[in-house]
């Protein structure tokens, strides 16, 4: 349309169009929120031990909704965080597949040591759980165990819309707990209690979740463990409360939601002891190499970013001299000649 026929179309009232610019606001916000929520649902689908053309292409969609939605800003961290959870979901499924015997004893071992004799999943479960029951701390702690295949991507986003540089050590962060877990996991595959507990090596510990889902809807969790991608023998350290301890460093700085990362650590902890997922001491691994890869990560980016620093400065103050050096040649010259 020529500038001509734009001068002459009749200008819409104040009002409608203070309108119709809302609504663009709101139509964009709400399809770049539904990029990110795809995005998300492409990771925890991701995890599923499907053929690998199937990740590849798990992996391009998911990174086409993030550029959609977030545009080129730390796109780089975005590919590294994509690129390194999906491969860390490919290769979970075949940590247990590579030989090593599975371990029993030690952290058996481990947790009478720490807790007087007693096993806490079976003492929870002697006082709190009767099979099949679907009660409110089920529901609770089912819901929390099942939070962490999502929770950690919407804390992932968060951050980058709000904390550029705190995204860059998360994303850093969260890749180191990854791995390491998944090493220890492959050549320490530990059973969890209630694999323990049917084989004899302690009394018999409930696996809650799919004893209330296949309760439920019979092959409920069939299914779900299918999405999860889940081994069952890597319950050291424990990857299901590691992310939660990271999300409680990520968010410590925050008021309030300081108390939601805490909440939510301590929540899961309980929550994977209570369903006879893992072992008090598989979680506490799990919190100690969250500690370790935050504290370690925060600190080498605080140094690499003081390094750059400096070296702009230097950079800075050596083109900011450089002009001055023909005047004080010029003077050496006067000097020299008596001039």
């Amino acid at each position: 349309m020529s500038s001509h026929a734009r001068a002459l179309r009749p200008a819409l009232p104040p009002a409608l169009a203070k309108h119709l610019t809302a609504l663009r606001v709101v139509l964009t916000f709400l399809f770049r929120l539904a990029c990110v929520a795809a995005a998300i649902w492409l990771l925890v689908v991701a995890r599923t031990e499907t053929a690998i053309q199937a990740h590849v292409a798990f992996y391009i969609m998911a990174l086409a909704c993030v550029y959609i939605a977030l545009g080129a800003t730390s796109f780089r961290v975005w590919v590294l965080y994509l690129t390194g959870f999906i491969l860390f979901a490919q290769l979970r499924g075949f940590a247990d597949g590579i030989g090593t015997p599975v371990q029993f004893d030690y952290a058996i071992s481990a947790e009478r040591a720490l807790f007087l004799g007693e096993i806490p999943s079976i003492w929870l479960q002697e006082r709190l759980y009767s099979f099949a029951r679907l009660g409110p701390l089920e529901f609770y702690t089912m819901a929390v165990y099942l939070s962490y295949f999502f929770v950690p991507h919407v804390v992932a986003f968060a951050l980058w819309k709000w904390d550029r540089p705190r995204f860059k050590t998360y994303v850093f962060a969260f890749m180191v707990t990854l791995y390491a877990g998944l090493l220890v996991s492959a050549l320490l595959p530990t059973a969890p209690p209630w694999m323990a507990g049917q084989l004899g090596y302690i009394p018999h510990v409930y696996q809650v979740v799919p004893d209330i889902a296949g309760h439920v809807t019979p092959g409920t969790y069939e299914n779900v463990y299918e999405i999860a991608g889940a081994n069952p023998v890597a319950a050291m350290p424990s990857l299901h409360v590691a992310v939660p301890g990271l999300i409680a460093f990520a968010l410590w700085k925050y008021n309030w939601l300081r108390w939601f990362g805490v909440g939510y650590a301590i929540s899961m902890l309980f929550a994977v002891v209570y369903l006879g997922e893992h072992y008090a001491v598989d979680g506490f691994a799990g919190l100690g190499l969250a500690a370790a890869a935050w504290v370690g990560l925060s600190a080498y980016l605080a140094r690499r970013e003081a390094s750059a620093q400096k070296s702009a400065t230097e950079d800075r103050s050596a083109a900011g001299a450089a002009p001055s050096e023909p005047a004080q040649i010029g003077e050496s010259i006067q000097q020299v000649t008596g001039r």
